[in-house]
């Protein structure tokens, strides 16, 4: 029984790896849009996620938006929190997100004597 949930905290722990990862490289990827943006318009460009979200895939963006709205039925979770997710700079958004992430996943210290068999 205990093998079987070290196998499942193991596994948890790898997934949050990945999705850390993954933030991680979503992060680097739209620095340097904004960074390229920045430097082709000679000014300081800073893209949301909301309008990378819109430039990518509008049709799930509003889906999105129906789906905490109606479906849901808490349209302050919208109006309140998600909105001002969606207006703060997309490689802030996803560093957050890869920070939490990587940290879910990280291992746990142990001491040196563990470690080095003293």
């Amino acid at each position: 029984m205990m093998t079987v949930l070290i196998y499942k905290e193991a596994m948890l722990k790898t997934i949050a790896k990945l999705i850390g990862f993954i933030a991680l490289a979503m992060t680097v990827i739209t620095a340097i849009l904004d960074l390229t943006r920045t430097i082709a318009n000679s000014a300081l460009t800073i893209t949301s996620l909301g309008l990378e979200w819109f430039n990518f895939h509008l049709p799930s963006l509003n889906g999105f938006q129906v789906g905490i709205q109606r479906k849901l039925g808490v349209p302050w979770l919208w109006e309140s929190v998600i909105q001002n997710i969606l207006l703060a700079p997309s490689w802030l958004v996803f560093g957050v997100i890869a920070i939490i992430f990587l940290w879910l996943g990280r291992r746990k210290d142990r001491c040196w004597r563990q470690r080095f068999g003293s």
